[in-house]
């Protein structure tokens, strides 16, 4: 019974950054390669103030302060960069605040991270924790549905599939974009407000390239720009992903023969869908 609580939470945390992202990508057409290094930012300043202070208050507004500035720098850099050059930046900042975080050691622990993580009052079990991240994914998904069916989502579907004709007609791309990197930013600030607490262990490992790989591979099984696809590939790939510890292989090998498994199904998923993620573009 615990393993099934285990996997309803570890399922429900994923849901608001993966229907939060399948947005960006699908909808806007943002390739946004770094969401990993927000979360990363995200955790650190929520858990290094709550270390420090031992509150949780003071760490989740740390937390949701710098998880939005650096959003506003990503979508900064998205409106003066396009596409691949967006993309390639997006990897050098994620791997840039890797990079801090592993030689800071004053602050961050460097590649020690920081354990015995206090939990939040109230969440001292794991139905506890899997309850309440199913709950938040619930209003996640009704949310994100309503904003990709009300005028934002117009916006942003048009501003990626006809950036001047949406500029023609009044459709401000700074807006757009900075609303849809806050967006983002505020379904990392969610997850990672949780995760780390709930394996009373932030570490960088939790926040390198593979996090990404996998979380594409979910993105694009689902259909990019589906919430309801997010949701469900969510519910489908995370249970594979952590029952692969029950196979008999050695420690060091899991985390390639992950990283394996993800890569063949998200090039099957892009085969499968090579005519909606590369579209021909239509010509008078």
């Amino acid at each position: 019974m615990d393993f099934f609580w285990h996997m309803l939470f570890i399922t429900a945390n994923w849901v608001p950054l993966a229907c939060a992202y399948t947005l960006m990508l699908g909808r806007g057409r943002i390739l946004n390669w770094g969401p990993i290094g927000v979360g990363l930012v995200a955790a650190y300043a929520i858990f290094i103030v709550q270390t420090a202070t031992g509150s949780y208050v003071l760490g989740a507004v740390a937390g949701l302060a710098l998880t939005a500035a650096v959003s506003l720098l990503y979508a900064w850099l998205a409106l003066r960069l396009r596409d691949d050059a967006f993309g390639v930046m997006a990897i050098a900042v994620h791997l840039g605040l890797i990079a801090l975080v592993l030689n800071w050691p004053s602050l961050t622990r460097g590649a020690l991270g920081i354990p015995r993580i206090a939990r939040m009052p109230g969440l001292e079990s794991t139905p506890a924790f899997a309850l309440l991240a199913l709950v938040i994914a619930v209003v996640w998904v009704l949310a994100l549905l309503r904003i990709d069916r009300g005028a934002f989502g117009r916006n942003l579907q048009a501003m990626g599939e006809q950036e001047w004709n949406a500029t023609a007609i009044g459709v401000s791309r700074t807006r757009v974009y900075v609303i849809v990197f806050l967006l983002l930013g505020l379904a990392l600030w969610t997850d990672n407000l949780l995760f780390p607490q709930y394996l009373r262990l932030l570490h960088p490992n939790d926040y390198q390239f593979p996090v990404f790989v996998f979380l594409i591979t979910i993105v694009v099984a689902g259909r990019p720009g589906s919430v309801r696809g997010a949701a469900l590939a969510t519910a489908l790939l995370v249970p594979l992903r952590e029952g692969l510890r029950f196979l008999p292989f050695a420690p060091g090998a899991l985390g390639p023969l992950r990283l394996i498994l993800f890569g063949v199904i998200l090039f099957a998923a892009v085969w499968w869908r090579r005519e909606t993620l590369f579209p021909v573009q239509r010509s008078v």
